[in-house]
């Protein structure tokens, strides 16, 4: 059974074009980027059941991969490989209910509103997802990904990756546990994590708390792939902390991260907005950053990654801008 998934997994349908780089072939490693990528989440313990969501984590497991190799994410649309696997004959899309007829008749889907007003996941051949949940099997079918569709200069990197996924998943875990405990303005973690895994741990940890919105002015923005447009911020700095307690962390669109950190608003210990008296004196455009001044922020969903009192009035008095 093995050798049947390894041979169907060197036999992807993939679309050849000059347009892509010797190193993969000349051919576009969507559908083997979406493998690896749930694999990756099986060997997590992401994934438990034999049914894949189309989620943010799959989402940003997938982009680590193109991102690290391709250095951007800008032309990437991990929706269509998440659909055209189904064409590979071990990949079969669950229709929404009352969809099915509607899926089976559709040909393309590119957005995030399409894939979920048909689709509610996918599975996988039993057989297959079982071969998927044993490491040495695991490993063996991601080599013949990464044997047959990418060049020898690319191998060890597809590797650091795979290692990177599972740390980030377990540091995420490890925050999580952490927010148990009392606040600490350096917690007590071993064990050295590179910065894109200490990053997007604390990420995965924060941003989905805040439903992916902006607690300042609750924006939330979401490209048609999936992708958010907010970030986790630290309220304490990591360079004076070193601290990525979830309750270091807030939610914030990208102009409402940069006047954090320039100190230009604070949220207060009861969660409220201030705004500097500098952003007073510039033009009058500026009212729809000072309209938040004195409300409430968007809190997160669960009450024990609620930002820490300490921290907030550590930025109030050493980054904040009265």
């Amino acid at each position: 059974m093995l050798e049947f998934y390894q041979r169907a997994f060197e036999k992807l349908r993939l679309s050849p074009a000059q347009s892509w780089p010797e190193s993969t072939y000349f051919r576009a490693p969507y559908k083997p980027f979406m493998l690896l990528a749930v694999s990756d989440l099986i060997a997590t313990g992401t994934i438990t059941h034999n049914f894949i969501e189309y989620s943010d984590a799959l989402l940003e497991t997938f982009d680590r991969y193109w991102q690290i190799l391709f250095d951007s994410t800008k032309f990437t649309n991990p929706i269509q490989p998440f659909f055209y696997l189904k064409s590979e004959g071990f990949w079969h899309l669950q229709a929404q209910p009352g969809m099915e007829q509607r899926l089976a008749a559709t040909t393309d889907i590119k957005t995030i509103s399409q894939l979920n007003q048909l689709v509610l996941g996918a599975r996988l051949d039993q057989a297959l997802f079982e071969l998927l949940q044993q490491n040495a099997t695991r490993e063996q079918l991601r080599q013949s990904l990464i044997q047959t569709y990418f060049a020898a200069e690319l191998r060890p990197a597809l590797t650091t990756i795979a290692q990177m996924n599972t740390a980030i998943f377990s540091y995420a875990d490890l925050l999580v546990a952490h927010s148990q405990r009392t606040f600490r303005e350096i917690p007590a973690i071993d064990t050295p994590y590179l910065v894109e895994v200490r990053s997007s741990a604390f990420r995965r940890v924060v941003v989905p708390n805040y439903d992916y919105c902006c607690a300042i002015c609750g924006i939330r923005i979401v490209t048609p792939e999936g992708r958010s447009a907010v970030e986790a911020a630290h309220i304490i700095p990591w360079s004076q902390s070193y601290n990525d307690d979830p309750r270091n962390g807030v939610s914030l669109c990208g102009l409402h991260h940069w006047l954090f950190d320039q100190g230009l608003l604070t949220i207060t210990p009861n969660y409220q907005i201030q705004i500097s008296r500098l952003v007073d004196e510039q033009p009058a455009a500026n009212q729809s950053v000072l309209m938040f001044a004195h409300q409430p922020i968007q809190l997160p969903q669960q009450k024990q990654l609620y930002p820490n009192e300490h921290a907030l009035v550590w930025h109030n008095q050493n980054i904040y801008r009265k």
